[in-house]
Parts: structure tokens; C-alpha cells; sequence
């Protein structure tokens, strides 16, 4: 299977729960949204574009037409020739944001800008060309609401490669659609016994328990869901709203990290501050962010001379950032004024700023850091947020 058509069953998924995103999708913006993921399933792409710009104008207040045409796009990138990549992601990821400020939550648009942020490869089994093609043509009539038909290929999906754990998930969800709880429960568990990583697959556990009033077993499920890829926003979306049922939803830390270390084709490193950042220039929000570069640049040019995971090199950043920032603070008096960064620097006087940038600003390159974690203390996922009361 080829990487878009990977990319593009992700993003499919994910619309197919929450393609009403901020509910002001309409009947009419509904049925374009419908007619695109069709499309997209069948490989027809600018159709589908055409079909989520339709429905832009069919319902302009939805962030759904959008995200999911930087879904679309995103994926597009991923065949793109070399000297247009980095245009149709840059695309993508204006498309994803406009999204996000549509809608602050919509899960699509999240997940775009996760990939983008995020390069290293997910832990999911791929599956083979068989299973893959009987699952795009699944996801086809999925989208024309003919799951009957979607289940069949599904089932062919999976009796072609029974390690393609998303074959599941996608069955259960025809039953999820056709209000039959408990089958669509007893898939999504199968899908959780195939990969335990699936974290999609215990999200959509989640939503067949609530469904049937097991509200402890919803967050259970939404909490191992995070541990599984505490990356993908939907989870902690759905844990807040749980929670919200209790008055006590979930606080969006909205952390912008703001600068990043390119690299270029000379195998040199460069600091990248994103726009909004370099109009703070002079503040201590600014000063600390370009510590934060600096001491990542340092530690990458250290990591290329020793054994060094990517996840150790992310942490002593924030580490040695912190500490420039607290010295200069001390000696001028002037302190930061991010309630994202003032967060993180109180997640470190707590010797809590490992397991933050674990749980709230997980990359897949940190697996291993994350799974030795989670070894190291069990259930402190719920410990953490239970504590903090804090979400990406």
C-alpha cells in the first residue's frame, strides 16, 4: 500500500467519527463531505477537493470542509516530486490551521498538524495490498452510508491480513453507525487485543461503553488510549468532554514550542522560529523559546557524536532552557508571561517536566522513552492528569 492511500485511511477514520466536528455542518455540507471521502477512498483527489470546497461554501463557519481538505492535501505531499513537497505540505498545514481557528478543537486538523510536527512512522501494522484495497473500497461505501456493504469489505480486509487491526475498528464502526453498541464493542476490543498500540481502537471502545452507560469503563478505555499515543488529540478531546459531565473538564495547555532546528542538505543545523514568535522579539517569551533552539542545537551537534534518543535530547533542552531563563530572571527581574511556559517550568520545579513532554507533547520517536515510563509508573497517565487537570 502506498503511503498516501496509508495516510489518507487515517484521516478517514478519523472523519468518520467526528465528521460533524463543531456541529455546524449542515444537511447540505454534510452530503459534500460524504461525496469527498468517497472520492478520496477511490483515489480520485481533485474531486474531493472539490467536493470539501463545495461544502466550505455550503457551511463557511465549519472548520470540517477544511481540515478535511488538508487531510486530503497532507497526503498528497507524501507523493509529491521532492522540489514541490515542501510547498503542498506548507499547504496542508495553512489548511489545518485555518481549521483550528474555525473550530479550536477539530480533531482532523489536529491530527494533519501532528503529522507534520511529527516525521518518525507510526507503530500501526501496515497492511498488505489486498487487505488495503478491500478496506479503501470499505471506506468508500462507508462514506455513502451503505455499511452493510462497507462491513463485507471490511471482513475481506480482515480475513486478508488479520494483523490490520484498523480492519476492526472499521467493522465495529459500521455497527457503532447502526446503533448496535455491544457488536461494535466486542470489534473494537478485538482491534485493542491485535495492536494494544491502536489507540484510535480504544477511543472508539470508549465511545460504545458510554453509549451503554459504563462511564468508568469510557475512561479507562480514553486513558489507555492516551498511554497507547498520548499524540493523537481526539483522545484527550473525548476524555475532556467525559469529564466535563463531572464540572471537571480537561484545561488545554495550548503550548506553542515556537522554534525548531532544520536541517539543511549540507547536514548543517539552523534555529527556525515560527512568524508569531518573532514578532515577541525582546521578550522574555522570545528569550527563553531561542534558549530553548539554542540548547537543542547544542544537544543534537552532542547526540551526533554519542548514543543519544531523540526524546533525551528534547528533554535536556527544556532543561538547560529553564535554567537560563530562571538565571536571567534573577539577575533582571523580568520573568515569562506564557501561561503554556509558566506551566512548564512549574511541571519542572515538580520533577513532573519528563512525564509532561511524554504525555503532552509526545513524537513517536520517543516510544521507547514513553514505554519505559509507563513500565517505570504504572498508571501515571491518570496520576498526572489527575493531578494538573491539563490537556495538549
Amino acid at each position: 500500500m502506498k503511503p498516501l492511500r496509508i495516510l489518507l485511511i487515517s484521516i478517514l477514520l478519523c472523519a468518520n467519527a467526528t465528521a460533524s466536528a463543531n456541529g455546524q455542518c449542515n444537511a447540505d455540507c454534510q452530503r459534500l463531505i460524504n461525496e469527498g471521502n468517497a472520492l478520496g477512498g477511490q483515489g480520485k483527489y481533485q474531486e474531493a477537493l472539490e467536493r470539501f470546497k463545495a461544502a466550505e461554501a455550503a457551511e463557511p463557519q465549519s472548520s470540517v470542509p477544511v481540515s478535511m481538505a488538508a487531510g486530503l492535501v497532507l497526503g498528497l505531499a507524501e507523493g509529491a516530486p521532492p522540489d514541490k513537497k515542501d510547498g503542498v505540505r506548507a499547504m496542508a498545514r495553512a489548511l489545518a490551521e485555518r481549521a483550528v481557528g474555525l473550530f479550536a478543537d477539530d480533531p482532523i486538523a489536529h491530527e494533519v498538524l501532528r503529522r507534520l510536527d511529527d516525521g518518525a512512522a507510526s507503530p500501526l501494522h501496515a497492511p498488505n495490498a489486498e487487505a488495503g484495497k478491500a478496506f479503501a473500497r470499505g471506506e468508500a461505501l462507508f462514506a455513502q452510508q451503505q455499511y452493510e456493504k462497507a462491513l463485507e469489505q471490511y471482513q475481506l480486509a480482515m480475513a486478508a491480513d488479520p494483523a490490520f487491526s484498523n480492519a476492526w475498528v472499521a467493522a465495529g464502526n459500521t455497527w457503532f453507525y447502526r446503533g448496535d453498541w455491544g457488536k461494535a464493542e466486542a470489534l473494537f476490543r478485538q482491534a485493542t487485543a491485535i495492536e494494544p498500540h491502536n489507540a484510535q481502537a480504544w477511543r472508539y471502545l470508549a465511545s460504545s461503553l458510554a453509549r451503554q452507560g459504563d462511564r468508568d469503563g469510557a475512561e479507562k478505555a480514553l486513558l489507555t488510549a492516551i498511554a497507547a499515543d498520548p499524540s493523537q488529540r481526539p483522545n484527550w478531546i473525548a476524555l475532556s468532554a467525559l469529564r466535563r459531565s463531572l464540572a471537571m473538564p480537561l484545561k488545554p495547555l495550548a503550548l506553542r514550542r515556537g522554534v525548531r532546528i532544520e536541517e539543511g542538505s549540507d547536514g548543517k543545523y539552523t534555529i527556525g522560529l515560527d512568524a508569531l514568535e518573532k514578532r515577541g522579539e525582546g521578550t522574555p517569551d522570545h528569550a527563553f523559546r531561542l534558549a530553548l533552539g539554542m540548547s537543542e542545537l547544542q544537544a543534537r551537534t552532542v547526540a551526533g557524536h554519542a548514543q543519544i534518543s531523540p526524546f533525551a535530547i528534547e528533554l535536556a533542552s527544556w532543561r538547560q532552557a529553564i535554567k537560563i531563563i530562571n538565571e536571567a530572571q534573577a539577575k533582571e527581574g523580568k520573568g515569562l508571561s506564557d501561561p503554556a511556559l509558566l506551566q512548564m517550568l512549574a511541571f519542572e520545579r515538580d520533577g513532573q517536566l519528563e512525564a509532561a513532554l511524554l504525555i503532552l507533547q509526545f513524537r513517536q520517536a520517543w516510544r521507547p522513552d514513553l514505554q519505559a515510563w509507563l513500565a517505570a509508573h504504572p498508571g501515571g497517565v491518570k496520576t498526572f492528569i489527575d493531578r494538573y487537570g491539563v490537556r495538549p
